[in-house]
């Protein structure tokens, strides 16, 4: 997909048919997760624990998957044009898509390595080839969240519906954690919904449905608005007081809001949006600032092929454990692994798009137009 030239090729006051600084935000998140995931499962406990560690998830792991959901929902509602039966078919194929990446990159590599004698179920502890298909990952859930801000958006157009929502979202999701009915293929359906980490629930859908229905009212009035600088600059604002009224309901109970950052409390959930509300402005301010350059043009064009990357990334990872073992890279080797990643994600999409005939998007243009603008 190409973006026409003349959609960014206006004054910087005047609001363009494409906000850039989401692009970016995407992009980066993307980045990030491939840091944090590489991270997580080749480097050694040394390493996790260390100062280099410590400082990766500090920076890079808390805004990834918050903004990552986050833009799905501005850019469903910054869409003009939403299919609804299409958008629905597209969140099933999402859906059935993260299933099938972890059959490839979890379910089969494990199986394989144990028939090759690589590790043994002792040693794989709760990741066996059957737990692996079942994870519920960011997939799942960013597609019936998908779902529902289509559907949103269609039966109930107004950006005041999607923010109570959200909010009964954050504030009632607790209520619902961890319901079972003792029934095991019925609970495997419901740790979807709220299930937890030792479960297998990465990113259950309450309370992760908080940020993309937050996200659609924020795309909803940033499309409204006329100056897109005076906007982000009311973003800054509001993304601040938002930390600081999420701070202060989390200080209520620390405990509880805190207990565990892949299904955080309402206190945690406030807060973070308001951070990326507050990473929204910085990256305006970056597409502002900065001159054309490379990095630019990359993180563009991982954010046009967010899911490809995804789930390339994620194979390499996952078939790389046969090879490298899981959490046994010293700090040197996992900064290598990162790089590694993240060069051979975007070698085999760029091949991946030339095989189908899709065109490249054109990077350089538009971040130049939109800097001369």
């Amino acid at each position: 997909m190409t973006i026409p030239i003349q959609e960014i090729a206006q004054p910087r006051n005047i609001k363009p048919s494409r906000i850039l600084a989401f692009d970016l935000a995407r992009g980066l998140a993307i980045m990030f997760m491939i840091v944090i995931h590489v991270l997580n499962f080749y480097g050694s406990q040394e390493v996790q624990q260390g100062l280099f560690g410590t400082v990766i998830k500090f920076i890079f792991g808390w805004p990834s998957a918050s903004v990552f959901v986050f833009i799905m929902g501005t850019f469903v509602a910054y869409s003009d044009n939403q299919n609804l039966s299409l958008g629905l078919k597209r969140a099933a194929m999402l859906f059935a898509l993260g299933y099938l990446l972890n059959l490839m990159r979890a379910t089969i590599p494990t199986w394989l390595s144990l028939k090759m004698g690589l590790v043994t179920y002792e040693q794989l502890g709760p990741h066996t080839p059957i737990n692996g298909l079942l994870v519920v990952d960011i997939l799942q859930c960013a597609a019936l969240a998908f779902a529902i801000c289509i559907l949103l958006k269609y039966f109930f157009p107004n950006p005041k519906v999607w923010l109570v929502t959200a909010m009964v979202v954050t504030f009632g999701s607790p209520l619902l954690w961890d319901i079972s009915s003792g029934i095991a293929p019925l609970d495997q359906v419901l740790k979807i919904f709220w299930g937890n980490k030792y479960q297998g629930s990465l990113f259950p859908l309450f309370p992760w449905l908080a940020y993309p229905l937050v996200g659609m009212a924020f795309g909803q009035w940033i499309k409204q608005c006329d100056d897109i600088n005076k906007a982000f600059q009311r973003t800054l604002l509001t993304g601040v007081l938002v930390v600081a009224i999420g701070a202060i309901i989390t200080l209520s109970n620390t405990a509880f809001h805190a207990a565990d950052n892949m299904r955080s409390g309402p206190g945690i959930i406030v807060t973070m949006t308001g951070v990326v509300l507050i990473w929204l402005w910085l990256c305006q301010l970056i597409i502002n600032k900065l001159k054309p350059n490379s990095t630019l043009k990359l993180l563009f064009f991982w954010s046009k092929n967010v899911t490809g990357i995804y789930v390339i990334h994620f194979l390499c990872i996952g078939w790389g454990l046969m090879i490298f073992g899981a959490q046994q890279l010293d700090l040197f080797g996992t900064i290598l692994m990162m790089l590694g990643v993240g060069i051979i994600s975007n070698f085999v999409i760029q091949a991946w798009l030339r095989i189908t005939h899709t065109p490249l998007i054109n990077s350089n243009r538009l971040i130049e137009k939109q800097s001369a603008a």
